[in-house]
């Protein structure tokens, strides 16, 4: 239990996080502090006011109307009509791989990257050449969260996050008029209980699933891969029989190197209240560390030890509770799929020297991790 200086509690044991993930004294309505502000004409805080409306920033009974219109249009059924395209999009990625000089493959840029992006971006509907500005896009708005982000980044992400949601209003536009058979016709068009979705909670909800489906899959998957290379003993068994052992080790790897340290949504609390035997006091923000405490040694045994065929407590990659990630099965069989096809053809694959890079923005991923396609 950390209390950060810069203003938020930190929760790090797995015991602790698994309380306050469902414990709903810790608000993640992060938008009742701007609750009663007059509509604004700035084009930012205007944008702020619609992600305030995502489903994933809401607590019930409003949560529980926006997730149940949202999963209708994210059903296991439509993840599953994904698999085809996923499987052909990662094999065309790793021909083009193969057929390089050397026959490498950056699994960041040139396996993970455009694979999620594509799937992504085609979910939402955002045009194939806005997809690369509207990923990057995304590099500028993480720093709105950064405390050490300088004045010219924040006024980079305000902008990014406006340009953001102009080019999916626009795509929601054109769907009401012209609809198809994809994501945003389904939650133009889904209905429960005689409500639909309003247009800002179109917006805000297609925001999230945009980053779920997209930016953390990215570096579940090349991170994934590092985690198996550099345990040789360990991608040697999964290439033993790829369909029966890919799956534990995408649960492994996501306990084991989670693509996301933290939370992304913070939590407030309502009340004065105690976790961990700590008092967290009314009006606190609390911040749960999901790698901590996927690695918290009262649950595991060896946690540092890096083991695909481990059978023990569920790890809390995707949440718990009401707020357990809508995007789970999408990511998981993203990651399936890329795993199990690189192992299938390429059982001998390895580590090219010197060629693994950290981003320096975040110490949780990496920008460059180049493989040799050995069959």
């Amino acid at each position: 239990m950390h209390r950060s200086p810069y203003g938020y509690w930190l929760l790090t044991r797995y015991d602790d996080v698994a309380t306050a993930l469902r414990d709903p004294r810790l608000s993640s309505h992060w938008g009742r502090k701007h609750a009663g502000a007059p509509a604004s004409d700035d084009p930012f805080l205007r944008s702020q006011q619609v992600i305030f409306r995502s489903f994933n920033m809401q607590d019930p009974p409003t949560h529980t109307r926006l997730r149940a219109l949202v999963q209708q249009a994210f059903t296991r059924a439509a993840v599953d009509e994904q698999r085809d395209r996923v499987l052909g999009l990662v094999d065309d990625l790793l021909d083009a791989g193969a057929a390089r000089p050397g026959h490498r493959l950056d699994l960041v840029t040139e396996l993970a990257f455009p694979l999620t992006i594509t799937v992504a971006s085609e979910m939402i509907g955002i045009p194939t050449d806005e997809q690369l500005r509207f990923r990057a896009s995304f590099e500028d708005t993480e720093r709105l969260g950064d405390p050490t982000a300088t004045p010219e980044q924040r006024q980079a992400g305000r902008d990014a996050l406006v340009w953001q949601l102009a080019t999916i209003a626009g795509v929601v536009e054109q769907r009401r008029h012209e609809p198809r058979s994809d994501l945003v016709t389904a939650l133009v068009q889904a209905e429960a209980d005689g409500e639909t979705l309003s247009t800002d909670e179109i917006l805000a909800a297609l925001l999230t699933i945009y980053t779920a489906a997209g930016t953390t899959t990215e570096r579940m998957i090349s991170s994934g891969v590092l985690v198996l290379l550099r345990h040789p003993e360990q991608w040697h068994l999964l290439c033993s029989d790829p369909p029966a052992v890919v799956p534990g080790a995408v649960t492994e790897i996501l306990r084991y190197h989670h693509p996301n340290q933290q939370t992304t949504t913070n939590r407030l609390a309502l009340e004065d209240l105690t976790i961990g035997g700590v008092t967290i006091p009314a009006g606190s923000t609390v911040r749960v560390a999901l790698g901590a405490a996927n690695r918290d040694p009262s649950r595991w045994t060896e946690p540092e030890r890096f083991d695909i065929t481990r059978r023990e407590v569920v790890s809390l990659a995707f949440g718990q509770g009401i707020h357990y990630c809508i995007g789970a099965p999408l990511a998981r069989m993203q990651a399936t799929i890329a795993i199990e096809r690189l192992a299938e053809r390429f059982p001998d694959l390895r580590l090219a020297d010197g060629e693994v890079r950290h981003d320096p923005r975040r110490m949780d991923r990496y920008e460059r991790v180049l493989v040799e396609l050995h069959r």
